[in-house]
């Protein structure tokens, strides 16, 4: 409080005046003192607020200790300081005083632009500012200051930015990594950018690799974004490996004008979050994925021109979820042949797929799908296929799987042993692939039994005669039982055992040699002899058994011929004998295993509604066997 006295006489005119002043007041009479007034206090508040100014509201006790009043004759000067940076200044002129207490109101206008230039010296100063308001009062030219009343402002954003507890992020159930020990840090504000790290320490509790090629960051102070972008941190986490990870973004310096604007008008209250998201590289350039690995939201209010102390206040992280992944299904399949070639057979399968995925991992995700299929424990057919960008909702893709021709005679070989039955059995494996990491699909196996009854056709009770050439009947073959020998890759023994009746009551007829020529459509399987010879009595009936060996190294051969006749194959068997008579030796038709015979199958199964059983995806369907003889 600042007090001062001045006597000026002048024949009976007092006159008061500063040196080099004006006379200001005119009084008669005689000595006369004059004492300087005081400014007691001053109360501000903020007003209106438009996108430019804050209108701050003040209120100046000022005491006039003269007996006099001084009409008009006082002015008024305050200026407001946030750290060095004066952001608000007035005066006021032509204000009376009344002897002793005086309340002088007026309106200063704060400059929003200067709340960048505050904003930067808070930051480097460690959230930290001093408001200070200054005033003083004068009367034609005296004049005296209250002493600067300051007053202190700590936010303390990064104490409320740290957490301790963990959290689990999780893709389609599957836990991915733990998130823990968020933290963040400022970096020196300048006034274009305001740098701050934002770090956690992950840790990867998935059996694959996790990794981030990037990061894009938002920070939103109530409805401005401050602070938007993208970093080149990255980061890739072994199974069981844990590291600390830092996102370096930075808040927009320029906009926090426009964030002051709008924490005024909240009264000084501001909601804050922070969002960084990890980025990944495909296709050559970084996309977002929906896993966040830094969320905070806090409110804080201050009372910058009152007593009032911050207050911050940690706000649940629940606003935005990021979306969950749940793997697609398999609907249907069917399949059809494609090419077909002398070393592989193409197998070309349509999956119906049903993808739950609002679309989130839409552009990332990609799945390879690999597929075995084994017949009788040997692999036939096997195929890696990967599928980029499957569609939301219902939609397809097409497999394509190269069957080995080679593999024919193994498995056919492993068919006879086994009474004529194939195992079908097609392991399928999926990988969903969310550029973060990989996720194991779980898609069915499927096993299907396949038969043929190759022996059925042979066998038959029904009587065959054998005649020469100029008519004679001399053979009757009788029945005809047939069965299968343990069979090789390189031959199948088939063993025909029949009743032969010798239709001369009074001469023997011997059987020197059986010729056989056997064919799957074009492809010869067999082209022998049996060379046993087999004498049959006058008039009587002798059991024989003759083996004739099919080639299975021609299997391989027959097989695209099977496919391309659309699952159909004729067989035909070109069986002679050659018989020793009382007449002579020659070469005689004998039908031991039946004439032509048609052989269908189904091995994709499309005959019944052109698809496979929902419950596999990319299994080689069972054959189903018919004949039917001429």
């Amino acid at each position: 409080m600042v007090s001062t006295k001045v006597a000026v006489a002048v024949g009976g005119i007092v006159v008061l005046a500063a040196a080099g002043g004006v006379a200001a007041l005119y009084l008669t009479g005689g000595d006369l003192s004059f004492e300087q007034p005081v400014v007691q206090s001053v109360e501000s508040e903020f007003g209106g607020v438009s996108t430019t100014a804050t209108d701050v509201e003040t209120e100046v006790v000022v005491t006039n200790p003269n007996n006099q009043s001084f009409p008009g004759a006082a002015s008024l000067d305050y200026e407001i300081y946030m750290n060095s940076v004066r952001v608000a200044d007035g005066s006021e002129g032509g204000i009376g005083l009344e002897p002793g207490r005086n309340e002088v109101g007026f309106t200063a206008k704060l400059d929003n632009g200067e709340i960048p230039a505050w904003w930067v010296t808070h930051v480097n100063s460690g959230e930290r500012t001093v408001v200070s308001t200054r005033a003083s009062v004068g009367v034609a030219g005296f004049g005296a200051s209250l002493p600067p009343q300051n007053r202190s402002i700590e936010t303390d954003l990064l104490d409320a930015f740290a957490g301790e507890g963990s959290s689990t992020v999780t893709v389609s159930d599957s836990e991915i990594m733990t998130v823990s020990n968020q933290r963040a840090a400022w970096g020196a504000a300048d006034a274009e950018r305001t740098p701050i790290a934002f770090s956690v320490d992950l840790a990867n509790v998935h059996d694959r690799p996790v990794r981030l090629d990037g990061t894009e960051y938002r920070i939103v102070m109530n409805n401005v974004t401050v602070g938007e972008g993208r970093t080149n941190d990255s980061i890739v986490l072994e199974p069981g490996e844990s590291d600390s990870f830092t996102a370096n973004a930075a808040l927009s310096t320029p906009r926090m004008e426009q964030w002051w604007v709008s924490h005024l008008r909240n009264d000084q209250a501001t909601e804050l979050r922070v969002e960084v998201y990890g980025l990944v590289r495909n296709d050559g350039e970084r996309k977002r994925v929906p896993l966040n690995v830094f969320d905070r939201r806090l409110e804080f209010r201050t009372d910058f021109l009152g007593d009032e102390s911050t207050v911050v206040e940690e706000l649940p992280a629940d606003a935005v979820e990021s979306p969950d992944f749940e793997e697609p299904e398999v609907r249907d399949t069917s399949s059809r042949w494609g090419e077909v070639g002398d070393e592989t057979t193409e197998i070309v399968t349509t999956v119906g797929t049903s993808n739950p995925n609002d679309g989130a991992y839409d552009d990332l995700l990609t799945l390879q799908v690999d597929r075995t299929t084994t017949v009788n424990g040997v692999t036939f057919a096997e195929n890696s296929t990967t599928v980029d960008g499957l569609p939301p909702g219902n939609g397809s893709f097409t497999l394509s799987a190269d069957a080995d021709n080679d593999a024919v005679p193994e498995w056919w070989s492993r068919h006879i042993n086994s009474g004529e039955r194939s195992t079908v059995r097609t392991n399928a494996t999926g990988v969903a692939d969310v550029a973060v990491t990989a996720l194991d699909l779980d898609l069915p196996d499927e096993e299907r039994t396949q038969s043929t009854d190759v022996l059925g056709q042979i066998e038959t009770e029904e009587d065959r005669r054998v005649t020469t050439e100029d008519g004679r009947h001399v053979l009757t073959i009788t029945q005809v039982e047939a069965e299968w020998g343990e069979s090789t890759p390189e031959r199948a023994p088939l063993l025909v055992t029949t009743e032969i009746r010798n239709e001369n009551t009074l001469e023997s007829v011997t059987i020197e040699r059986v010729d056989y020529v056997v064919n799957l459509n074009s492809v010869t399987v067999a082209d022998d002899s049996n060379t046993d010879a087999r004498t049959i009595a006058p008039g009587q009936t002798r059991q024989v058994t003759y083996t004739i060996y099919l080639d299975n190294q021609r299997m391989d051969e027959w097989w695209p011929t099977h496919i391309r006749n659309d699952e159909v194959t004729r067989m035909t068997a070109d069986t002679t004998a050659v018989v020793d008579t009382p007449r002579g030796t020659e070469s005689v038709p004998f039908d031991l295993l039946g004439n032509d015979t048609t052989i269908e199958t189904d091995f994709l199964g499309t005959e019944s509604d052109g698809t496979t059983d929902t419950e596999g995806t990319n299994a080689l369907a069972p054959p189903v066997a018919a004949a039917e003889p001429n």
